[in-house]
């Protein structure tokens, strides 16, 4: 496999945050490896790990696809930033409903962003920010669907699906 995904479950991830399983499923049938974690309890514990996880992918020569869902797709924007600084490219990255507390703008080494969100929730989630130097695609869809369920959209799904197959048949580097 060429393409590799990390996808991260948001911070109640042990009861919500599922979707990143389904999506997980959804990538493997399409060829692409993918592996789902934790942002961790207590901070964002496994973002070092996870950019040494991506570090290591990439090194093989694989593309990176980075996902999460509310706490766990700002610790993705994290896991861009620490892969920026080892000047690793990142091919997509797949949000679903970031936090507007913890995400940091994006770094120039993603070549696309996705980001789904909602605006007029009680978690109050908001769009992303690039960062300096990013000159990738950035696309941005606002959705109805709750906090909760947003990862879990088939639809939404799709949408990351057709993106990331889209990787195994170019040849393009993302931008380091």
């Amino acid at each position: 496999m060429k393409t590799k995904a990390f996808l991260i479950r948001g911070l109640w991830g042990f009861l919500w945050s599922r979707g990143m399983d389904a999506l997980a499923g959804k990538l493997m049938a399409a060829g692409i490896e993918a592996e789902v974690w934790s942002k961790g309890i207590v901070g964002y514990l496994n973002v070092r790990r996870i950019a040494d996880a991506a570090f290591d992918a990439a090194a093989s020569g694989r593309k990176i696809i980075l996902g999460g869902h509310s706490m766990g797709a700002d610790a993705a924007v994290m896991v861009a930033e620490k892969l920026a600084a080892k000047k690793v490219s990142v091919a997509l990255l797949a949000t679903f409903d970031p936090t507007p507390f913890g995400c940091p703008p994006l770094p120039g080494n993603v070549a696309k962003a996705i980001n789904f969100y909602q605006r007029n929730s009680a978690l109050g989630r908001a769009e992303f920010k690039p960062g300096p130097g990013f000159k990738g695609l950035l696309l941005q869809r606002r959705v109805d669907t709750i906090h909760v369920r947003i990862d879990d959209d088939p639809k939404l799904h799709a949408v990351v699906l057709a993106e990331a197959a889209a990787l195994l048949t170019t040849n393009t580097k993302a931008p380091r």
